[in-house]
């Protein structure tokens, strides 16, 4: 059971009639208040070891869900793990600075495409250089909005290999030095001026609200290499399924205020942080991603449509093809553990079927 869904639950009727909540956060409460409960319909299982039966509700899946996302970001992880390769790889990391956060909160969606696109082309630019590289990239992007308080913190890493497609496609050309990819200082100077050059275009009236020391100062851009790249994938995929507070730093709810731990960014130390309840909900809710807007985004020959260009890199860099056999359908899975025996022998044998729907608990605000 998770503590804060339930809480998140209880809580969203008496917030959505007080405060204004888009479409796509009052569908994200509505699916936590229905997640592994009747109305989600459900499994029946049969142990083989001592033959009762147990059941389980369906999940909702929906990615700002305290209870989900821990199936699928295990197979993420796999996936990704499938997929290194065997060169250096660097975390690098863009964050938006503080002026553009409240344009970030009003339109969400332009700014995350905005981030994504040109954080991504300003690594290729520089690194099309060939005093840097001279060498076309492939990188995976995961977003990430929140801070160790849960304030928005827009911010994109990218997992990049340390090397790049030269010469047309025909050659792989790496990294000058195995722990160096590219400086950050033109990187971070190539995706100010873009920011600012797209914002323009997309948000005329946005723009004009920047300041104009938004537009001259240092923008952070922070570059590190991380080995082999599974330390990198292993961060990452805390942020691909996951919303930005879970149960486990969670010390204290109640209908008045939430209490929650982190770690302090600038001393290192373990903190505490006391939120009334409509501040930790408006929190909670402004990482709530609007609807149709991917999380994970691969560039360069990382993209899915650019396989046939990730095929020669493989074959540049003679990376051995694994082939993971398919199961039989007719292969009974154990892998799910009875609660009356402990032994992992759960077969299902029925569903549960769905309850008859509730009228929509989250009211519209007046």
């Amino acid at each position: 059971m998770s503590a804060l869904a339930e809480w998140l639950g209880a809580q969203a009727p008496g917030y959505a009639c007080t405060h204004a909540i888009s479409p796509a956060q009052r569908r994200a409460l509505a699916a936590i208040a229905r997640c592994r409960t009747p109305e989600m319909g459900g499994r029946v299982y049969r142990c083989a070891h001592c033959t009762k039966h147990d059941f389980a509700y369906h999940s909702c899946h929906h990615r700002s869900c305290p209870r989900c996302g821990g199936a699928r970001t295990a197979a993420w992880t796999q996936r990704q793990r499938d997929r290194l390769l065997p060169v250096p790889y660097f975390m690098v990391t863009f964050t938006l600075p503080a002026p553009l956060r409240a344009i970030f909160a009003a339109e969400p969606k332009v700014m995350i495409d905005l981030l994504f696109g040109e954080s991504a082309r300003a690594l290729q630019s520089i690194a099309s250089l060939p005093k840097h590289l001279g060498a076309d990239l492939g990188m995976t992007g995961v977003l990430h909005t929140w801070g160790r308080q849960m304030q928005l913190h827009p911010h994109v890493h990218f997992i990049v290999p340390g090397g790049g497609l030269a010469e047309e496609g025909s050659a792989w050309r790496h990294t000058h030095k195995p722990a160096w990819l590219m400086p950050s200082a033109p990187v971070a100077a190539r995706f100010r001026q873009g920011m600012a050059a797209a914002l323009r275009v997309a948000l005329p009236g946005r723009h004009a609200q920047v300041p104009d020391s938004c537009w001259r100062q240092p923008w952070v851009v922070d570059i590190q290499h991380v080995g082999s790249g599974e330390s990198a994938i292993k961060y990452l995929a805390r942020y691909v399924q996951r919303t930005a507070i879970s149960d486990e730093r969670i010390r204290t709810m109640d209908a008045k205020t939430v209490r929650f731990g982190y770690r302090d960014s600038a001393s290192g130390e373990r903190k505490e942080c006391t939120l009334d309840a409509a501040e930790f909900m408006r929190r909670y809710l402004q990482h709530v991603l609007p609807t149709g807007v991917h999380r994970v985004r691969h560039f360069g020959w990382e993209h899915p449509a650019a396989w046939r260009r990730r095929r020669v890199v493989e074959t540049l860099l003679a990376v051995e093809i694994v082939v993971r056999p398919k199961q039989a359908e007719d292969v009974v899975q154990w892998h799910l553990v009875c609660p009356h025996c402990q032994a992992e022998s759960l077969r299902c044998v029925g569903t549960l079927p769905r309850v008859a729907r509730s009228p929509p608990f989250v009211p519209r605000a007046a």
